[in-house]
């Protein structure tokens, strides 16, 4: 019988009263990563085995911090809507208490592989059991025994708290809808990732424990990709994809498209799509040609993930238009691991990214 990868998907939700305005938006987002590790059950289904933990905190609801989802199969977990913020912010204790008993459960299993997520807009102000000292060493143990780590918070100095707990995989959401949509996407992006390397571990004839540890204490470091292009992009690694803003003529004659067509193999003549190390896009013929060009690019993207699109400012130098126009356009594209966009646009998405 071929081995599987036992997953371990714990969710840790602040359920407090700040998170009220936040409901709907974090409801969606449980459930499209819900759905996301359902889609991975079905479509890795001969190398994994999937297994949800819920667990929600805040001081206005006994107790107060609760596992609405207990290890349940993938495959029995329905759609979930008991959320109801209320109270203060028990971060520490649902954290410590979560991970301890999730660890006395698996530690002996090396076909085990957890995957931690937290989200939280407040700063931890009401545990009773655990501190920031005592869940950064339980973390770097579990760390060590290849667990993957995913911090999403927002209204707080996020950095400075993941920083002190050990967490490298942050992502900072805007404290609305949007940033919450957009965090929660990101996140169902990077389990997708996570999964299909782990499918890819587990498809390998005869990798011993040893190399399976290895290889998930490489995956969880890289959980989430670096995933902001660079503010100068002047060397492209094998497989990246250098996307410029071009006009309908492929007149690569200034600014990025020169670059483009100086170092990355951009074509004059050819006003969008791949060529060479680039793919143009045309942002001269009005928004509504652009928001279609960047929907073709999209799917182009999705289409190869073998490649790394970096996407530079395109449509903001002279097509005249803002961040605050053309980011949005880009939405689809948080989904999609391999492609980078520039830091203000992701701004505009409600996200930053560490």
């Amino acid at each position: 019988m071929e081995k599987k990868a036992r997953i371990y998907n714990l969710i840790i939700v602040d359920e407090s009263g700040s998170m009220g305005h936040l409901r709907e938006s974090t409801l969606s987002g449980i459930n499209e990563t819900i759905g996301t590790i359902r889609n991975a059950q079905n479509e890795f289904k001969d190398t994994q085995e999937h297994t949800l933990t819920l667990v929600t905190f805040d001081t206005g609801n006994k107790p107060y911090v609760r596992t609405m989802i207990d290890n349940k199969p993938i495959t029995e977990v329905k759609e979930f809507s008991d959320y109801k913020p209320n109270g203060c912010t028990p971060l520490y204790d649902a954290m410590g208490q979560s991970l301890t008993r999730l660890h006395d459960r698996i530690k002996d299993d090396p076909d085990a592989a957890a995957v931690v997520t937290i989200l939280t807009d407040g700063l931890e102000n009401a545990s009773r059991e655990w501190n920031a000292r005592s869940l950064r060493t339980l973390i770097e143990k579990l760390k060590a025994e290849g667990w993957s780590f995913s911090y999403m918070g927002s209204a707080h100095n996020v950095k400075e708290v993941t920083d002190l707990l050990a967490i490298d995989n942050v992502v900072e959401f805007s404290h609305d809808d949007r940033g919450t949509r957009s965090s929660w996407r990101r996140e169902s992006s990077s389990k997708c990732a996570f999964f299909r390397k782990m499918n890819d571990v587990y498809s390998s004839p005869m990798m011993d424990a040893s190399e399976i540890l290895d290889r998930k204490r490489q995956f969880a470091r890289e959980y989430y990709g670096n995933r902001v292009s660079p503010d100068q992009i002047s060397h492209l690694e094998a497989g990246e994809i250098f996307v410029f803003g071009s006009n309908i003529r492929g007149y690569h004659a200034g600014g990025a498209a020169a670059a483009a067509m100086d170092h990355f193999g951009a074509i004059w003549g050819q006003g969008e799509g791949l060529q060479g190390q680039s793919y143009a896009i045309p942002t001269m013929e009005g928004i509504e040609s652009l928001e279609n060009a960047v929907n073709r690019f999209t799917q182009f993207a999705a289409e190869h993930p073998d490649m790394r699109f970096l996407v530079t400012r395109i449509g903001c130098g002279i097509a005249g238009y803002t961040p605050d126009t053309i980011a949005p356009l880009f939405r689809d594209c948080i989904n999609l691991e391999n492609v980078a966009l520039p830091a203000d646009f992701w701004k505009v998405l409600g996200l930053t990214m560490y």
